[in-house]
């Protein structure tokens, strides 16, 4: 009995086994694993803001949709990098917002300021990050020059180069030249300066290094920038070591035409023959008017035929008069000590005036005088122990004026902006 018993359990599990692999036949395939988890896709969106007049940073993000807390963690990362105080209207916003079960929260700020100048505020866990994003701008030295058909600016332009740059020169000699009566057809200039480009285009210029004008009626007049070894801060002088600069500009603003010139003239609205006692700049309504020198606030307000007007005390028994000003800059009142070139108002036409223009008086110990004629000592000259120096410094820049280093700019640079 029990031999049929072990027979008949071998049987069983000779039934229940399983089959042997046929020759030749491969092995059978593992089972595969199983896929991991995948979580699910971030979702972004981006959305732009331009910064407006009178915004805070932290308040266009809230117009962005971002939250009061968050938007003050932002500002403070940015104002590591770059001063919050300094944004200004017109640059521009990108917020990148990151979708999640609580809604849409901010992951990135791009802050453009210019073509190579961006400043980026990153969320990394709970913080912000801030960095200035870097690019890759070239800087060289080229030699632009021209000769005047019309006006300094049409010149500029037409030797490939963006109306900035002649603002930039009429700045640097503005000391010398007084571009709303001194320029003639045929007048010449060469400017050399640093140019700014990225990947082929012109973003801006650097310091004008040196710069020449021979005018028919100022002569020549060269200038180059060397640092004012009292102070340290670049400044112009001569090529013999004497200081461009003066005490007064030769005219209150750039780049107008004069409407009626010093002396006697026949009155627009009085109809009759009246003693001028300045030089009238007729220029668009809004363009900006500097003072020609340092000095005190004396009037600032409504001045009857003078319209909104400012009158400045100088050095040396000198006064200015600005008159028929659209509006007064922010800030000027009796007793402001302004600089020279500070803006103190905006030509306009107020009082008695026929069109937008500015009035300008040159007072000299009570007694006015001709401004286009006026003449003032240069500022102090480089010390003789300073001139070794300076002829060494600038001794490159006279070689590219004399036409002896330096091509002139490059054609191929592609120009933008106004």
């Amino acid at each position: 009995m029990r031999r049929w018993t072990a027979i008949l359990l071998a049987a069983l599990c000779a039934c229940t086994a399983a089959p042997e692999p046929q020759a030749g036949e491969p092995p059978a395939e593992p089972e595969p694993e199983p896929l991991p988890v995948q979580e699910p896709p971030h979702v972004r969106r981006g959305t732009t803001e331009r910064i407006r007049p009178g915004d805070t940073l932290g308040g266009a993000l809230v117009r962005l949709g971002v939250e009061g807390n968050t938007a003050q963690a932002m500002v403070a990362a940015f104002g590591e990098v770059f001063n919050v105080r300094h944004i200004r209207p017109g640059d521009a916003i990108r917020l990148v917002l990151e979708k999640t079960d609580d809604g849409e929260v901010p992951v990135l700020l791009e802050y453009r300021r210019g073509p190579v100048e961006e400043i980026v505020v990153r969320r990394e866990g709970e913080a912000w990050k801030a960095s200035l994003r870097e690019f890759d701008v070239q800087v060289e030295k080229v030699l632009v020059s021209g000769v005047l058909e019309s006006s300094l600016s049409e010149a500029v332009v037409a030797a490939g180069e963006r109306a900035d740059l002649a603002y930039a020169l009429a700045d640097v000699l503005a000391w010398d030249v007084d571009f709303y009566v001194d320029p003639r057809r045929g007048d010449e200039f060469q400017i050399l300066v640093e140019k700014r480009t990225y990947q082929g285009r012109l973003i801006g210029y650097g310091d004008i290094l040196a710069a020449e004008y021979r005018g028919q009626a100022t002569g020549v007049r060269r200038v180059f920038l060397y640092p004012n070894p009292k102070t340290g801060r670049p400044e112009y002088y001569a090529q013999d070591g004497t200081s461009a600069q003066r005490s007064f500009l030769k005219s209150p603003l750039k780049f107008s035409r004069i409407s009626s010139g010093f002396g006697g003239r026949f009155h627009p609205i009085l109809k009759y023959y009246k003693a001028h006692r300045g030089v009238d700049y007729a220029a668009p309504t809004g363009t900006p008017v500097w003072a020609i020198g340092d000095g005190v606030v004396t009037r600032a307000g409504w001045g009857g035929a003078c319209g909104n007007m400012v009158r400045l005390r100088h050095a040396n028994g000198l006064e200015t008069v600005y008159c028929h000003f659209s509006r007064i800059a922010p800030g000027i009142r009796v007793g402001k000590r302004v600089a020279q070139k500070e803006v103190i108002g905006y030509v306009g036409s107020t009082g008695r005036s026929t069109g937008p223009h500015l009035h300008f008086e040159v007072i000299k110990h009570g007694s006015h005088v001709n401004p286009l004629t006026l003449k003032l000592p240069p500022a102090e000259p480089l010390p003789q122990s300073e001139l070794p120096a300076f002829q060494e410094a600038i001794a490159e820049f006279v070689e590219a004026l004399d036409g002896r280093v330096y091509a002139s700019a490059n054609d191929d640079t592609e120009v933008v902006g106004p």
